[in-house]
């Protein structure tokens, strides 16, 4: 009887600790590109955009690398669009961050669900001197630069940025036999208590 109670109670704190896990999203990287070779953009600049493409179903949050010794410090906000604003685009989240030059500055949202493969924008902005970085060589296949008042578009720059994806869903698979085991637990509590 000692061990069947032993087993249900370790049943159930296996459950717990998998419900625990599974409520705990993680952010992972969906698209990367790297490439800094330039001082891409100055925020004083204006309606500054990059268009991506989402590998994932969905968006939780974005980055972008601020060029080394331009400015200093100052709050830089970044938003997801899904056209660009002038083009009758619609705000889908955004978030600030305090950012310093030479450093990666991300922001976080709740997740948007998204399309996958569909072009997205982000959108960039800051009262602050600082720069962005960004390549001319056309590094990243699935979208490019938009700068300049009325968002110009430069095909063949991109910014160094990043975007991240919520694997929340993929968690939630696991969620329905942790559920199982936990029920599974409580039963072999309740049969060992009644037995003694």
């Amino acid at each position: 009887m000692n061990h069947l109670k032993t087993i249900a109670k370790s049943a159930v704190s296996l459950c717990f600790a998998a419900l625990a896990f599974n409520a705990q999203a993680t952010l992972i990287l969906d698209q990367n590109q790297a490439d800094e070779n330039v001082h891409m953009a100055a925020f004083s600049q204006a309606d500054l955009a990059q268009s991506f493409e989402q590998t994932n179903d969905n968006i939780a949050g974005a980055g972008i690398l601020l060029r080394s010794n331009i400015g200093s410090t100052g709050l830089v906000s970044i938003s997801l669009w899904d056209a660009l604003p002038t083009n009758g685009g619609n705000e889908l989240a955004t978030g600030n961050s305090m950012g310093t030059q030479g450093e990666w500055i991300d922001v976080f949202w709740n997740p948007i669900t998204i399309t996958p493969n569909t072009t997205m924008f982000l959108v960039f902005e800051s009262n602050s001197n600082l720069g962005i970085a960004g390549s001319t060589a056309n590094p990243y296949a699935f979208g490019s630069v938009f700068a300049n008042s009325g968002f110009g578009n430069f095909p063949s720059y991109d910014y160094t940025f990043r975007t991240y994806f919520d694997d929340e869903q993929v968690a939630q698979v696991a969620e329905p036999g942790s559920l199982t085991l936990l029920g599974l637990g409580l039963i072999g509590v309740a049969v060992a208590r009644r037995k003694k």
